[in-house]
């Protein structure tokens, strides 16, 4: 189960000016790392580093809308 004060921080409302800014710093950074990682001076293990790096950061979004749904569902899920 979730800690309260997970729970209780993610009980904000959809427009919430702390919760729309964490949201669109994650898209940035998700945007920056995604072309880094296309970029055509990106070369291998670097290429896959930055892969990397853009796959937690969505995954970490994930995480936080998926529990932020469930929390305004009443329910409190599990961590992972």
């Amino acid at each position: 189960m979730l800690p309260p004060e997970i729970i209780l921080g993610l009980s904000c409302p959809e427009n919430n000016p702390t919760w729309k800014a964490v949201l669109m710093l994650l898209e940035a950074s998700i945007e920056s790392e995604t072309a880094r990682a296309i970029s055509l001076e990106v070369k291998g293990e670097d290429r896959a580093w930055y892969c990397g790096r853009a796959d937690a950061l969505n995954s970490f979004k994930d995480i936080l809308l998926n529990a932020k749904d469930e929390v305004a569902k009443g329910n409190s899920p599990e961590v992972e």
